[in-house]
């Protein structure tokens, strides 16, 4: 018996997949389209792009379409096919990008496409979820020989997921103002901890939050990192890539961020109330006047966009 998607991912999806879609960050073309080189989806010449709209694109978990935008901006439409478990999700996808025929609600478990019938498949801020041999399997399937995955995230803080040397690593910056003072050597962790460092309520924050996660996959946690490392389906060939900005929010959207994650999604409205107040309290005790941009007046928070590329192996 094949595998299901994740319940958690699923139901907690459903119930909040309009906020997900108005709180959850996008991602940047800086990074976006050298990644689509590295997938083999782009050609570049200098700071120009052309993309190949003819190759066949899976996105898998598209959700309400963060990642998506980027492709149908660049001209994807008749050869993009997006799968997602959740209803909710694919609800507000639809609303968002009604063009996109090509919907199909399903699970990385059971893709209803043809063997070697795809050029790249594509996962932005979901892998975590399905990170295991059964659905590394199902992908190899219906990708082409020489194809390759592609997998994306935004990420608030140093993790395991970033156990990678810097020096293998490449760097883009789309607009951090600490970007100039990063220092791009050794360990991928430390680099990261000493970029979100530079923001201590946003440092506080993001643990405090991480605290309530104690059951449910995550990016964070690195083992997504670890399962492409000991598979038979994908090439042990990972490239990462990361672009580094500042996003601007104000107090009151700090917590609509976070409440977001599928481990606060599922905690009551008292709890949440709870930690509401506690994350602005945070804030008030560790955000100075360098905190805040000084034309928008909003809180910087520090953000990293990680890209990671590996080959089928078939």
């Amino acid at each position: 018996m094949s595998k299901t998607a994740n319940n958690t991912a699923v139901n907690s999806f459903n119930s909040n997949h309009s906020l997900y879609d108005q709180f959850r960050p996008s991602f940047t073309p800086i990074l976006v389209n050298p990644f689509l080189v590295e997938l083999g989806l782009a050609d570049q010449k200098g700071d120009k792009f052309t993309f190949k709209t003819d190759k066949k694109i899976v996105e898998i978990a598209c959700g309400t379409g963060k990642f998506t935008k980027n492709l149908i901006d660049n001209g994807w439409i008749s050869n993009l096919t997006v799968v997602e478990p959740s209803k909710g999700m694919l609800e507000t996808f639809q609303k968002n990008f009604p063009q996109i025929e090509n919907v199909i609600n399903a699970s990385s478990y059971k893709i209803p496409l043809e063997d070697n019938s795809v050029d790249a498949v594509l996962i932005a801020q979901g892998f975590h979820w399905f990170a295991d041999d059964e659905s590394l399997k199902e992908i190899n399937r219906i990708l082409k020989k020489g194809a390759k995955l592609g997998l994306i995230w935004n990420f608030d803080y140093s993790s395991p997921s970033q156990d990678s040397n810097a020096e293998d690593s490449k760097f883009y910056n789309d607009g951090s103002r600490y970007f100039n003072n990063l220092d791009q050597k050794g360990n991928n962790q430390r680099v990261f901890e000493n970029f979100f460092g530079n923001q201590k309520w946003n440092e506080e924050v993001t643990k405090y939050i991480w605290g309530f996660d104690v059951n449910v996959p995550q990016y964070r946690h690195g083992k997504w990192r670890q399962v492409l490392l000991n598979n038979n389906y994908f090439k042990k060939d990972i490239s990462d890539s990361f672009a580094l900005y500042d996003k601007l929010t104000s107090k009151e959207d700090v917590w609509k961020y976070w409440e977001t994650r599928s481990y606060i999604t599922d905690l009551s409205i008292d709890k949440k109330e709870k930690i509401k107040e506690h994350v602005e309290t945070i804030i008030d005790t560790y955000a100075n006047p360098d905190s805040y941009d000084p034309e928008t007046k909003l809180l910087i928070k520090p953000m990293v966009l990680h890209a990671v590329v590996v080959t089928v192996n078939k």
